[in-house]
């Protein structure tokens, strides 16, 4: 979104720019506020000597204007040491992605303090050379915060003519402990996992 936003600007302080002093003031002002919830699992099963693979698991919630929507999803990749460093290729990649209702998630962006997830997603699976299948998965999830709060923020001036683009970011974010199940398959506990909460205030000044 922020990315989108910038390169809206970006082409406006072009157009701005031509059109000099025949704009008339104005002072436009935007705020976005989202939060997040990610977590990560890693399972590597040895295959033979030299050969593993490696699935990896995640689960995000995003809290953007109000809404709620879940990503989950899962990798498979194998492993081989060559010349004793690995390669690695795909063998499968799965995703999903629904909006969700109060009563299958909450996140907590005001303390960090928690988040739970508990829907079902259908998923896309991708493995070259084959067709597309999708299946359907339930998934529960559950973050706890831990430790400090870490702050973090910005500010940015874009100037061009007549035109003032004023940027301010302001975030946080909590590391977290965080367990989930896959169709009642327990993944443990993860071993990355995050809570945070990020607000960008966007002004536009035309003389």
């Amino acid at each position: 979104m922020r990315r989108v936003f910038l390169a809206a600007v970006a082409a406006g302080l072009v157009i701005g720019g031509a059109a000099g002093p025949a704009l008339a003031s104005t002072h436009n002002h935007n705020r976005f506020s989202d939060a997040y919830a990610f977590a990560f699992w890693h399972k590597k099963v040895r295959l033979a000597p030299g050969k593993t693979e490696v699935t990896t698991w995640f689960v995000n919630l995003d809290q953007y204007e109000g809404h709620l929507n879940g990503q989950v999803g899962v990798q498979v990749v194998k492993c081989k040491r060559v010349n004793g460093h690995p390669r690695c290729r795909l063998v499968s990649f799965s995703y999903g992605n629904r909006r969700l209702t109060a009563s299958q998630a909450t996140l907590d962006r005001k303390k960090l303090t928690s988040a739970h997830l508990d829907a079902a997603f259908k998923l896309r699976t991708f493995v070259r050379g084959k067709p597309r299948t999708t299946s359907t998965v339930t998934v529960v999830a559950d973050w706890t915060g831990t430790g400090k709060i870490i702050r973090s923020g910005s500010i940015n001036n874009y100037r061009s003519g007549c035109i003032h683009f004023h940027d301010v970011s302001h975030g946080k974010s909590r590391a977290a402990t965080a367990t989930s199940t896959f169709n009642k398959i327990a993944l443990g506990s993860a071993r990355d996992s995050y809570l945070a909460t990020n607000t960008d205030s966007f002004i536009e000044h035309r003389c």
